[in-house]
């Protein structure tokens, strides 16, 4: 049997001497991770990564912004995260109060989404720790 395959986006910002990433907090347990979900049918890696992050937290990111892509192999669920950058979405700032997204575009999925700086993240899902740690050592000249 075909392990399940999820995509989403590691969205990240750049302010001053600052580098912050987009995670969330499921419902269940203490742990963050990337805005993703499982792919449907014939649908892309990429176009995957796109529904799955808008559906979450209603910020449509163009798969034309996708810049890296990291992937983590696990027992059951797959797991590939688009990097992109925060720049190129047009007023991200309407969606966030303190670097915390806004209760109006949560979906009962999440608990919580948050902009953490790469140099302080939370306690991540042990199967995506793989992927964080590449993202941070890519987005760490910042």
């Amino acid at each position: 049997m075909a392990r399940v395959k999820a995509f989403g986006i590691c969205l990240y910002i750049v302010k001053n001497d600052s580098c912050k990433i987009l995670l969330c907090k499921a419902r269940e347990g203490n742990k963050w991770g990337f805005l993703k979900g499982c792919q449907i049918g014939n649908e892309t890696s990429k176009g995957t990564a796109q529904r799955e992050f808008y559906e979450e937290c209603g910020i449509f990111v163009q798969t034309k912004f996708f810049e890296k892509y990291y992937e983590q192999e696990n027992k059951v669920k797959d797991i590939g995260i688009y990097l992109a950058n925060g720049k190129n979405i047009f007023n991200l700032e309407q969606y966030f109060e303190n670097d915390r997204l806004k209760q109006k575009y949560h979906t009962f999925e999440n608990e919580d989404v948050k902009f953490f700086d790469i140099k302080d993240l939370p306690k991540i899902k042990s199967k995506q720790k793989k992927i964080i740690k590449k993202v941070v050592e890519n987005l760490g000249h910042f």
